[in-house]
């Protein structure tokens, strides 16, 4: 008997801290929506340890005079196990890019749910990329913890 193997990335638990939905008056499906995502990681302190991550996803209508059927915020966060063994130089992006993929799965069917009971029906959330999002994310880390060259004021080690 054959089995499918297991991802070596597992979502451990996660729960929403923010689920507001509000329908818009005049919303029309004819409008679009404005999906701003906004991410937030902790990296787990030691090789063994869970990866914490935090998504944000404000829900709004791309052009205002066009208004879409609903608005919102949800925050969900999650934690994440990696597998021993796994290559070290690839744990941030499986951590972060399949992590937040999970999360906003779990965040559109949520969203779906809610709205199958309200006033304009039932709407599903377009699918999102996180690989660009991630990318900046760890560019803006790593030059957080480089070093400034000539800066009087860098404390050297």
């Amino acid at each position: 008997m054959h089995t499918t193997p297991l991802s070596p990335l597992q979502i451990k638990s996660h729960r929403f801290t923010n689920f507001r939905v509000k329908c818009v008056a005049g919303g029309n499906a004819a409008g679009l929506p404005a999906l701003r995502p906004t991410v937030w990681f902790e990296p787990p302190p030691s090789e063994q340890g869970d990866w914490r991550l935090v998504l944000a996803l404000e829900i709004a209508s791309e052009e205002p005079e066009k208004p879409w059927l609903y608005e919102g915020e949800i925050e969900i966060q999650g934690v994440f196990a990696i597998a021993q063994g796994f290559p070290e130089e690839k744990k941030n992006q499986l951590a972060l890019v399949n992590g937040f993929s999970l999360l906003y799965s779990s965040a559109r069917e949520m969203f779906i749910n809610l709205t199958a009971r309200s006033a304009y029906g039932i709407v599903s959330l377009p699918t999102l990329s996180f690989v660009a999002l991630v990318n900046d994310l760890l560019e803006a880390e790593a030059k957080k913890s480089a070093p400034v060259e000539n800066d009087p004021d860098a404390q050297k080690v």
